[in-house]
């Protein structure tokens, strides 16, 4: 292995590969009609934090509670905590180290046992392979904050490439009759060994995906050689990410996904962007990871009315996204694995029939999206635009209040 590759930043790939991808023209592809379905209801907390009311860490709890009544969670159970530790970049390129304090507590309170938190990080800082590892993401917790705060409430931090390579990973079979992984889907042995799932994702853009959200968050769980997969096999990469949450150690065991955003990534992502604060941070919690997603992505594209013109004006999103694929496949894993397909950007990420791993998730997880979504705000008024955004197009059958 070429130490440069195993080490090159994404925003050095993201550098070199903008010139020449700038001329792709992007493509579109037929999404099958969605199969709404009669009578469902899904629920989304959404709660705008006053600082000088309430600290973080209370506001969190509030919102966790009002998401689940945690009557999932008995004496003693074992919960993951997944965070998005993708690289040793500071909030929001990973998830903001305050939510930790809260959640842990919420759920020690209740009664839990061990409380693991931890993820693997992207394949341009972390590999870990047959032949030895490379980078840490337990040295980039250490960067980034998450294993401070984790610790410091009480949680253990747990990173999947420090298990042996030959135990580190279980395969995972999506519950879906005709997935896109073939055997290729491998996620941490973990999975199999703990009792519950508590999702704690990112609000950011992703160069390659548009949203790096609840849903993009698994991708952490997965091995080295099934990232590869997922991004050498662009024309299927919004599909795999859906196919990905259906296995039955993710799907079964998924209690809350769980998002603060107290700084938003408005632009690239997963890594570099533009960070925007916000003034009064939001709190996104739902058992549904698939709804959690939808409005989290509309929160995002509400922040970015809110960057500046130049920051949008250079997101390679979605114009060159699929060439930075393709730099990125190259740069990591080596042309030698042959066999490419292109990544096929949405032109609107919002849109109810784009192709989207949000869309994909509702149809493959739900059979189609709920005939309501119910945004539920906390004791503080939501900003007026982000109201309006979220209910401007009806085909999402969002209601708030």
């Amino acid at each position: 292995m070429n130490k440069h590759r195993s080490t090159l930043s994404r925003r050095r790939f993201l550098q070199t590969a903008g010139a020449s991808a700038a001329a792709l023209v992007t493509a579109r592809l037929r999404f099958p009609a969605l199969n709404y379905q009669s009578g469902t209801r899904q629920t989304v907390h959404l709660h705008a934090v006053d600082r000088a009311e309430t600290n973080i860490s209370d506001a969190v709890q509030t919102a966790l509670h009002a998401a689940t009544d945690l009557s999932w969670l008995r004496q003693g159970d074992s919960v993951f905590v997944k965070v998005a530790s993708n690289s040793n970049y500071a909030p929001p390129s990973v998830t903001s180290p305050d939510v930790l304090a809260g959640v842990i507590r919420t759920l020690k309170d209740a009664g839990a046992g061990t409380v693991y938190v931890g993820d693997m990080s992207g394949a341009q800082f972390v590999r870990h392979l047959a032949n030895g590892t490379t980078g840490s993401t337990r040295a980039n917790m250490r960067v980034n904050g998450l294993l401070d705060a984790a610790e410091a409430a009480g949680g253990v931090i747990h990173c999947f490439e420090e298990v042996p390579f030959e135990t580190a990973y279980i395969p995972g079979i999506p519950a879906v009759g005709d997935h896109q992984w073939g055997d290729d889907l491998h996620v941490a042995e973990i999975l199999d060994r703990v009792d519950h799932i508590v999702n704690l994702p990112r609000l950011g853009k992703h160069v390659l995906a548009g949203a790096s959200l609840g849903l993009k968050n698994a991708v952490g769980w997965i091995s080295d050689h099934s990232r590869m997969v997922l991004h050498r096999d662009g024309a299927t990469f919004h599909e795999k990410i859906a196919e990905l949450n259906t296995i039955p150690q993710l799907a079964g065991k998924m209690r809350l996904t769980l998002t603060l955003a107290d700084r938003a990534l408005t632009t690239y992502g997963p890594d570099a962007g533009y960070a925007l604060p916000l003034d009064a941070p939001l709190i996104i919690a739902s058992e549904d990871v698939v709804s959690h997603d939808q409005i989290a992505l509309l929160t995002l594209l509400w922040a970015r009315t809110q960057t500046p013109r130049d920051a949008l004006d250079n997101d390679p999103y979605p114009s060159q996204s699929n060439g930075l694929n393709w730099w990125f496949v190259r740069v990591t894993w080596g042309d030698q694995i042959g066999g490419y397909q292109e990544l096929i950007p949405a032109d609107n990420l919002a849109a109810a029939d784009a192709i989207t791993h949000i869309n994909h998730a509702y149809t493959i997880m739900h059979g189609g999206r709920p005939d309501q979504i119910a945004v539920i705000p906390g004791t503080n008024a939501l900003p007026e635009e982000l109201v309006s955004m979220l209910t401007a197009d009806d085909a999402l059958r969002i209601q708030v209040g």
